[in-house]
């Protein structure tokens, strides 16, 4: 009986293990098995890759040339005519405001100079005479008037003849006018010393223009001239400068805005100016000005933007490419310029709705820097699709793949 209970236990000991083991086969079989067909339908559809609009700032971009000009430039000419004694400066250098670039040799106007001062002294004293003559014939005047009074009196009581009277106030007359003689006498004296004057003004004036001196900070740009050259003042026929000075340590850009463009520029707008013949970073700076007029034969505006030049890299007369950002629009709904179609129908983009391709109408705005800015039709968290051109039709099933937002 007992033999008989343990041959039983081995045999179901033999049975769990083949059981146990028949379930290991089968999990095997199943993992090798073919996988169902809704799996094998997915894995055939194609992969689509999508994005996220996403906020920016856009902006118009106008893409024109420009050229290069001094803030200040100016063209020095001689006032008078003479031979260049000196030329103290070449070109290149720099200069500051008031700074004498040449001397003109004109003898002949410091001989003048001498002469007016002369005359001025001459009516100075003549002035001093003047004075001195007004005071003796008022004090004449005076005297007489006294004596007037006491031969009049001597005369009530007939100490004195009537002739003499009569005698004393005819002098008395003569006193009076003398006076009125000497004072326009001084009045004449002052008025000639005021042109003898004005004379010595003038004279030194045209004196000073025998020195050839800087308007303003700068660079000489030209010079035209060498020591021992007759100069003279420029007349219809002879118009060449002796200087050329050029103010550097701001530079205009020139820069003209087609007619189209015009009304989106604004003082202020910034700017990025490319020079050629320079690397490195282009320089930044901003709309400081325009002409308010349109030019009638290019139907453009001239734009000037000024660039701080305190290392003098930049020179006038070097051509450069602008890029004027115009109508700037902060944090606006872009998407890639390359998942935005158009047709008949107008603008529109698509969408991935149940994993299938949606078309989904929208209105576009500005495009910039490879994004387009999306005014209606779209809103902020739909995926779109990051390629529209060669994209399979709507309704069609697709596996929707996100890449980089940023994109």
């Amino acid at each position: 009986m007992k033999f008989a209970s343990q041959r039983g236990i081995k045999v179901l000991m033999v049975v769990v293990v083949a059981i146990a083991a028949g379930a290991i086969v089968a999990q095997r079989n199943m993992s090798a098995a073919p996988a169902p067909a809704k799996s094998t339908e997915a894995d055939s559809r194609p992969r689509i890759e999508v994005v996220h609009p996403r906020r920016v700032t856009v902006a118009r971009r106008l893409q024109t040339n420009a050229t290069l000009a001094a803030f200040e430039e100016a063209d020095l000419f001689a006032k008078v005519t003479g031979y260049l004694s000196d030329v103290r400066v070449d070109i290149g250098d720099h200069v500051k405001a008031g700074q004498v670039l040449a001397v003109i040799d004109i003898p002949e106007l410091e001989q003048q100079l001498a002469e007016d001062q002369a005359q001025l002294a001459s009516k100075q004293s003549a002035l001093e005479t003047a004075r001195r003559q007004v005071d003796h014939d008022r004090a004449n005047r005076t005297l007489q008037d006294i004596t007037l009074k006491r031969q009049e009196a001597l005369f009530k009581d007939q100490w004195v003849p009537a002739q003499m009277v009569d005698q004393t106030r005819a002098d008395a007359a003569v006193a009076k006018a003398n006076v009125g003689v000497a004072k326009a006498n001084r009045t004449l004296a002052a008025h000639q010393i005021d042109l003898a004057a004005a004379t010595v003004e003038k004279t030194k004036a045209l004196l000073a223009y025998s020195q050839i001196v800087a308007p303003f900070d700068g660079v000489v740009a030209r010079r035209l001239v060498n020591r021992g050259d007759l100069v003279q003042a420029p007349t219809g026929t002879l118009m060449t400068p002796l200087f050329t000075v050029q103010r550097i340590d701001t530079i205009r850009v020139f820069c003209d805005v087609p007619e189209n463009d015009v009304p989106l520029v604004h003082i202020g707008d910034p700017a990025i100016v490319k020079p050629s013949g320079l690397e490195g970073k282009p320089f930044i700076g901003k709309v400081t000005r325009y002409s308010l007029r349109l030019d009638p034969e290019t139907r453009n505006m001239r734009t000037e933007i000024d660039l701080p030049n305190p290392e003098e890299r930049l020179y006038p007369g070097m051509y450069a490419q602008v890029s004027l950002e115009m109508n700037r629009r902060p944090d606006v709904l872009t998407v890639p310029a390359a998942a935005v179609g158009s047709d008949g129908d107008g603008s529109f983009v698509n969408t991935i709705a149940d994993n299938r391709i949606t078309r989904l109408a929208v209105r576009t705005g500005l495009t910039d820097n490879g994004r387009i800015e999306v005014t209606a039709g779209l809103s902020e968290g739909t995926p779109v699709v990051a390629i529209v051109k060669g994209a399979p039709p709507p309704g069609t099933a697709v596996q929707p793949s996100k890449v980089n937002t940023n994109s």
